[in-house]
């Protein structure tokens, strides 16, 4: 299947028909419009939030626009003048009576009194006009509120670079975010039968170079909208799954006593993904694998050949040949018979290299999934190609189709974007370096590395380890993509029994906010794909209840998300099974009692 990456064209944004869509207005005529891509259309195809587009390049807006619809975002910058007084008042009266406004734009200077008033502001320069700002850093002032309610975790969040603000004051409405000297930069309030929820930093702020999503904001993104939409309100994101992944690149797991950590990750629900020497275990270390394969407690992913041995690109020679290939592959199924085990569909390649004389064998097997975004041919240390993945071309955290010739590989990728975002080094804007020892200082995607016993410990840092996997799992839960982290052998074998039973329990404690399932990686990434290649073609609501129609492919059920009280703040799933084509779902408008 020919890939998705991210696209700078509306037509390839499926719109949504019904009265629970969300409107969109944009005005495709100006220049900042292709800035959308990134910063909204990408959001709403991952959330799976139905929208469709009210184009002020096409047309003006009218009541009928917003008639029925859940919510209103007024996602582009300097939109104020081109809507008017008129279409400011259409967007006033919608939300006057109960559909949810959500404005990103922050040149309020354009926008009139009633705009200001309607969003609880007042202008903070002398003669009570918004005057422009700057600023660095965000902070979440008021964690209590639906919008806020997810962060949980470090408060202050540093941009990359400044990013232009608006500068007002909030009289009748929540801040929830502010920049470094107080001043509001994103406020909410209740606005007739309906809400209003006004940003005060510029849109530009979910671009990479700003600060972007997936780094810690993309739940206020989100719950600003679950919040003010009119409900009931229904979205195909991801439901908040969390794994674990072990690579065993030095070979270390040799007997049953090496994989007892395996039962204390059980004993907490999670089916870890290990990614194993294929000739490292002893007969004793192989009856344990083939048992937590049977049992359906663990994964197993042949990882490499012999210890720091590649498996799937090559040795110092360069990249193996086909022949070479035929030989590793027989290999790894005489390997996989014997252990009774059927390997993992998630290709996990030591030190991210693979070979294009790999993919054969590959995609024979069913390994079709990456758990890294690398593509063929390039080592380590080599260069790498910078392809923009879906949903916001981010190298970080990616669920899109690899392109040529790489094509029937799908990327289910978390790798913790302050971290990967860190470690690489640009050649042009299309290649990068990585940082060769990897992540560096605090930015590690590895959440035991540097915290074991070894060159800085005598004991190991079970606290900070905690910190650090609830930071990857929290992130990944909060952008919607999924929670957990990655270890090595080499690091986590110094680590008992009951360390590993405190580092979990430690680091569920940090998430106190975040309810999660434990779930195989294969699964997830089933569910990823699925989710990726299903769109809600319309949803309606009549009468009390929700129909909607899913079209696409679907290789495991789906669960949509459905919001039926005010605030936004609870949820239950609705499931639909597998399909192909078309799949109509009906269900209750209502909270169940």
């Amino acid at each position: 299947m020919a890939r998705v990456p991210i696209a700078l064209s509306l037509d390839a944004y499926r719109q949504s028909r019904g009265n629970l869509a969300v409107v969109v207005v944009v005005d495709s005529s100006q220049p900042e419009f292709p800035l959308l891509f990134e910063t909204t259309f990408g959001a709403l195809a991952h959330f799976g939030i139905p929208f469709r587009v009210a184009d002020l390049a096409t047309g003006s807006l009218t009541d009928a626009t917003f008639a029925g619809c859940r919510a209103a975002l007024v996602a582009q910058e300097h939109l104020g003048g081109r809507l008017g007084a008129t279409g400011q008042s259409t967007l006033l009266r919608a939300a006057e009576q109960g559909m949810g406004l959500v404005s990103f734009d922050a040149d309020l200077a354009a926008y009139g009194a009633a705009w200001l008033s309607a969003a609880g502001l007042a202008g903070a320069g002398r003669g009570g006009e918004v005057v422009t700002g700057g600023t660095q850093v965000l902070g979440v002032t008021d964690s209590s509120h639906p919008i806020t309610w997810w962060q949980d975790g470090e408060r202050q969040k540093a941009l990359k670079v400044p990013t232009p603000t608006a500068l007002a004051r909030a009289v009748d409405a929540t801040t929830l975010l502010e920049d470094g000297d107080g001043a509001p930069m994103l406020v909410a309030r209740r606005f007739g039968r309906g809400k209003v929820v006004q940003w005060l930093v510029s849109p530009k702020v979910w671009r990479r170079q700003y600060f972007g999503h997936t780094f810690g904001l993309d739940d206020v993104w989100l719950r600003g909208i679950t919040w003010a939409a009119r409900k009931p309100f229904v979205m195909k994101a991801m439901p908040p799954f969390v794994r674990f992944r072990f690579d065993d690149c030095q070979g270390l797991w040799r007997d049953a006593k090496d994989l007892r950590f395996v039962d204390v990750l059980n004993e907490a629900g999670h089916v870890p993904n290990l990614s194993f020497c294929i000739r490292s275990l002893t007969a004793d270390g192989a009856a344990k694998a083939s048992a937590l394969f049977a049992g359906g407690q663990a994964e197993f992913s042949p990882h490499t050949l012999a210890p720091s041995t590649s498996l799937f690109y090559g040795d110092e020679r360069g990249e193996y040949s086909p022949a070479r290939f035929r030989e590793l592959f027989s290999e790894i199924d005489d390997t996989l018979t014997k252990l009774a085990i059927r390997p993992s569909r998630i290709l996990s390649d030591h030190d991210h290299g693979w070979s294009p004389n790999a993919i054969p064998g590959l995609v024979a097997r069913g390994i079709t999934y990456k758990m890294n975004i690398t593509m063929p041919g390039e080592p380590w240390e080599a260069p790498h190609r910078d392809w923009r993945p879906a949903p916001y071309g981010s190298m970080d955290y990616a669920f899109d189709y690899l392109p040529a010739p790489a094509e029937r590989f799908f990327a289910v990728y978390n790798h913790y974007p302050p971290a990967f975002e860190a470690a690489r080094a640009y050649l042009d804007a299309d290649h990068f370096l990585y940082h060769r020892p990897g992540g560096y200082g605090p930015y590690k995607w590895d959440m035991l590395n540097g915290l074991t016993i070894g060159p800085l410990y005598v004991e190991n840092q079970i606290a900070a380890s905690a910190r650090r996997l609830a930071d990857h799992t929290r992130l990944g839960l909060d952008a919607m993509f999924f929670g957990g982290s990655i270890t090595h052998s080499h690091f986590a074998r110094h680590l008992g029994e009951n360390e590993w039973r405190e580092l979990l329990r430690r680091a569920a404690a940090l998430l106190p906010r975040h309810r999660y399932e434990p779930a195989p990686y294969d699964f997830i990434a089933d569910y990823a794909l699925s989710k990726v290649r299903t769109t809600i073609a319309r949803v309606d609501e009549r009468e009390g209840r929700v129909t909607v129609d899913l079209e696409g492919e679907a290789i495991v059920p789906l669960r949509l998300w459905v919001f039926t009280t005010d605030a936004g703040d609870e949820h239950r799933f609705e499931t639909t099974e597998a399909f192909t084509g078309r799949r109509t779902l009906e269900f209750s408008a209502r909270r169940p009692s």
